[in-house]
Parts: structure tokens; C-alpha cells; sequence
């Protein structure tokens, strides 16, 4: 009996040695539990950017921000983007539930996503479809997503989509569908 016991107390020295001379494991599982807490987060945010000469190119309001720095990008709650064309009027208004915002200025929005038309005069009004790709600097769109149409008098459904907001031009991957009302 007495060598039973000295042997569990032998064994319980060695690992409670083992696990004192070596704490990695818990120092790598708390690294890994950081990257994946944001570094900051904030609630309400209004982001204006402005270009060279001083207007306001691009306006970003969310519910809420999450940056995780390690991971490099940024989280949106309910983001909403305006878009300012050369006039520097706003032109676009891009809204989702969700958004990502990735180094180079990419976003990509999920989730509910609509692309109202601000200007008066424009053929298409409204666009609707599950996410998208932004990129900022291009201003251009890209979707591989089932993409609703809506105008002045028509409604175009089709999967993919691809914008350029400078040019104005937009281009349909694949035509679904078609319906022109008859407004008398």
C-alpha cells in the first residue's frame, strides 16, 4: 500500500512539473481566443471620406463597427454606404444587415442587400439581392447572387451582376426574367 501511495505522489509531482515548466498551451489557446475578439468596437458610426479636392466622395454609417486588426478587416452591423458621383451629389445608397470591410478598400455586404438609385433622373431605381462585392476605389459592383431590377415601369430579375458606377453601365450574368407594367 505504501508503494502505491508513493507512486501516485511520484506521478502528480512529474505532471504538475510538466505542466509548471511548460504553460504553452494555454498561452497559444489564449493567443488564438485574441485574434478572435475585435480590438475595438463602436456603435452609431458615421465615416465621411473625402476626395483630393476636398468633397465627400463616400459616406459609411453603421448600427455597429467590429475591427479585428490581427485578421485584417472590419465588421459592420447594418452598414450604409452613399455613394457621391462627379457632381458630388449622392448617386447610390448601398444597405445590407451585414458588412465586411477588407484592406483595399473591398466590402462585401450580406444579407438583404439594396442598391437605391439617389438621382432624380436614372432608368434603374433599385436593385436587391443577398450580397455583393464593393470596391471602393473602382466603384464598381460584382454579384453572382439572384440580382431584382426595379424601374420606372419594369421589373428584371437575373443571377449576377456586374456595376460600374463611374460609367454608369450595369450588366446582367444571366436574364431570368422580365415584367413591364402597363401604366396608362
Amino acid at each position: 500500500m505504501r508503494k502505491f501511495f508513493v507512486l501516485i505522489v511520484m506521478l502528480l509531482v512529474i505532471v504538475a512539473g510538466y505542466l509548471w515548466l511548460n504553460p504553452n498551451v494555454e498561452q497559444v489557446d489564449l493567443q488564438v481566443d485574441r485574434e478572435f475578439q475585435p480590438d475595438y468596437i463602436a456603435e452609431n458610426v458615421t465615416l465621411r471620406i473625402y476626395d483630393n479636392e476636398g468633397y465627400i466622395a463616400d459616406h459609411v454609417q453603421a448600427l455597429k463597427l467590429e475591427h479585428f486588426e490581427q485578421l485584417g478587416f472590419t465588421q459592420f452591423d447594418q452598414p450604409r454606404y452613399t455613394l457621391f458621383n462627379k457632381a458630388h451629389q449622392p448617386a447610390w445608397e448601398i444597405s445590407s444587415l451585414q458588412g465586411v470591410w477588407f484592406p483595399e478598400d473591398k466590402i462585401i455586404l450580406e444579407n438583404q442587400v439594396v442598391l437605391q438609385n439617389k438621382q432624380t433622373l436614372g432608368l434603374v431605381e433599385r436593385v436587391e439581392t443577398a450580397s455583393l462585392q464593393l470596391m471602393l476605389p473602382e466603384k464598381s459592383i460584382h454579384t453572382h447572387e439572384i440580382v431584382q431590377i426595379t424601374g420606372a415601369g419594369f421589373f428584371i430579375k437575373g443571377q449576377g451582376m456586374h456595376v460600374d458606377l463611374t460609367k454608369e453601365t450595369m450588366q446582367l450574368q444571366k436574364h431570368l426574367e422580365t415584367v413591364y407594367f402597363n401604366e396608362n
